[in-house]
C-alpha cells in the first residue's frame, strides 16, 4: 500500500517488558562481517507506516520471523488485533491462554490483545472458553465484539474485578442466545469505562425486570438500541448519561415511534449523531406524535442523520424554528425506506434540501445518501435535474469552506465499488446513492 508522505505518523507504544534484553543475546558480528544494527526506535517508526487494521497482520507476522530485535518491535501490534475465524481459533486460543492441563508457561500474549472480534465464530469454542479469553485478556483488552454462540451473560464481565477492566467498547448485536434484561444490566455494572455499547438483537425477556434498578455506564457516548426491547423499557429509560451523543435504534419490532420520539425527547439535545432504522413498528401510528416529525427540532445539535423517511409525513422530519433559533448545524443525511409503508420520492426530499440551504436553514449540509429505493417511484427526469441541482449547491457551499479541497459531485451506485457504494461509504461531499440491503417491497 503506497504511503501518503505527507501524512501524520502516528507513533503508538506497547508494552515489551516482559521481553528479554535483545542487545545481550545477539550474537556478535565478527571482524570480516559489516552488520548495521538497527535501535528499536527506527524499526517501531518503520512499523509505524503500516495500517493499522488487519490487512498489516501477514506483513507484521513475517517482521516477527526476522530477528528476535524484529520480534519484540512488531510482536504487541501483530496481537493487538487478532484475525480470528473458525480456522485459526484453536490455535489462537492454545496460543495466548493455554489451559492450565497442557501444563505449558503461561503467556503474556493475551495481555497484547487490544481488539477481540469474534463476530465471525459460530459455534467454535464454548462458553467457558470465552469467560477465559477474557479473564486473561482483561487487562488490556479495549474492544470486543461477541460471538453468535458460546457465549452466555451468566458468565458476564462481572467474573473480573473491576479494577482490572479496560473495555471501552462492547457488541452483543450478534448473540443468538435470549439475553435477559436483569443480565444485562447487571453485567453492565463491572463495565465503568464503557463508552460504546451495541444491544443484543435478542434482548426480548424482561421477567423480573424493574425500569428503576439499573444504571448506565457512566461514560457512555454512544449507544445502539436493538432486538425485543418493548415500549415500556424504551418510555421509562432512565438516568441517561450526559456524555451520550450518538444513539442508533433498529430491528426493534415491538416498539412504536411515539415510543421513539418520547425517548427522544429525553436525549435529543445532546445528540450529535443519530439514526432511526429499519424493523420499527408503525402499526398504530395514526397522529402526528406517533411519528418522527420534526425531527431536528427535536434533536438541534444533530451532526449527521440517518432515517426511514417514510417514519415521518412527507418532509416533516427536517421541520425546525429556523425563523427564531439559529440556523441548523446538520453536516449529513441519509434518507432511506423502512420495509413497506408509504413513498417520498428523492425528488421531492432533494428539492426540500436545495431550497433549505438556499434559504440559509441548512448552511452546514454536504452530505446527502439516499437509497436506491426511493427511485423506484420517482420520475427519472425529474429526479436528475433535483439531485443535480442539490449536487451543485453543496458545491458551491463547500468550495466557500476554509478546507474545501474534498471531491465534489454526484455518484450512482456501482457494483464494483468498495462496499458497492461509489467512494466507499464515508463519501467525500455531495450526494450520493447508495444500494439498499433490503430487497423486498
Amino acid at each position: 500500500m503506497a504511503i501518503d508522505s505527507g501524512s501524520e505518523i502516528r507513533q503508538e507504544s506497547y508494552d515489551t517488558s516482559f521481553i528479554p534484553s535483545l542487545r545481550s543475546k545477539m550474537a556478535m558480528p565478527s571482524a570480516d562481517q559489516k552488520t548495521i544494527f538497527l535501535p528499536t526506535e527506527i524499526i517501531l517508526q518503520i512499523l509505524s507506516y503500516l495500517p493499522r487494521n488487519r490487512s498489516s497482520q501477514p506483513i507484521l507476522n513475517s517482521c516477527c520471523l526476522v530477528s528476535r530485535q524484529w520480534y519484540s518491535a512488531a510482536i504487541p501490534q501483530l496481537y493487538a488485533n487478532p484475525r480470528i475465524s473458525g480456522n485459526n481459533f484453536t490455535k489462537f486460543v492454545a496460543t495466548v491462554c493455554p489451559s492450565v492441563n497442557a501444563h505449558v508457561r503461561k503467556s503474556e500474549l493475551a495481555g497484547l490483545v487490544r481488539i477481540l472480534d469474534m463476530g465471525n465464530l459460530v459455534h467454535d469454542g464454548s462458553r467457558s472458553l470465552t469467560a477465559r479469553l477474557l479473564g486473561r485478556m482483561k487487562g488490556g483488552l479495549e474492544e470486543f465484539v461477541a460471538p453468535q454462540a458460546s457465549f452466555a451473560m451468566t458468565f458476564r464481565f462481572a467474573a473480573m474485578k473491576n479494577d482490572k477492566l479496560a473495555l471501552r467498547h462492547l457488541d452483543l448485536s450478534l448473540i443468538s442466545e435470549s439475553v435477559t434484561l436483569v443480565d444485562f444490566f447487571h453485567a453492565m455494572k463491572s463495565l465503568s469505562r464503557l463508552i460504546s455499547l451495541r444491544f443484543p438483537r435478542s434482548a426480548n425477556l424482561e421477567r423480573g425486570f424493574n425500569n428503576n434498578s439499573y444504571t448506565w455506564p457512566p461514560n457512555l457516548e454512544k449507544l445502539y438500541i436493538a432486538g425485543g426491547i418493548s415500549n415500556d423499557f424504551l418510555v421509562n429509560i432512565r438516568n441517561i448519561p450526559s456524555t451520550l451523543f450518538s444513539l442508533t435504534i433498529e430491528h426493534c419490532p415491538r416498539v412504536f415511534l411515539g415510543q421513539i420520539r418520547s425517548l427522544l425527547s429525553q436525549v435529543g439535545p445532546q445528540l450529535r449523531h443519530l439514526k432511526v432504522g429499519r424493523n420499527i413498528n408503525r402499526s398504530t401510528d395514526v397522529n402526528p406524535q406517533q411519528n418522527l416529525n420534526g425531527l431536528l427540532g427535536i434533536c438541534p445539535k444533530l451532526l449527521s442523520l440517518s432515517i426511514a423517511v417514510d417514519y415521518c409525513d412527507n418532509n416533516e422530519f427536517l421541520d425546525y424554528d429556523y425563523a427564531s433559533q439559529a440556523p441548523h448545524p446538520l453536516e449529513y443525511l441519509e434518507a432511506e425506506m423502512s420495509h413497506g409503508a408509504s413513498i417520498l420520492p428523492e425528488s421531492f426530499i432533494a428539492t426540500v434540501l436545495g431550497e433549505r440551504i438556499l434559504l440559509g436553514q441548512l448552511p452546514c449540509l454536504r452530505r446527502f445518501r439516499f437509497s436506491d429505493m426511493l427511485i423506484w417511484y420517482d420520475d427519472k427526469p425529474e429526479a436528475d435535474d433535483a439531485l443535480n441541482t442539490l449536487a451543485d449547491l453543496i458545491d458551491d457551499a463547500e468550495a466557500n469552506d476554509e478546507e474545501g479541497e474534498r471531491k465534489i459531485g454526484l455518484a450512482w451506485y456501482s457494483p464494483s465499488a468498495p462496499g458497492g457504494v461509489a467512494y466507499g461509504d464515508n463519501p467525500p461531499a455531495g450526494v450520493w446513492k447508495f444500494k439498499s440491503e433490503y430487497n423486498g417491497h
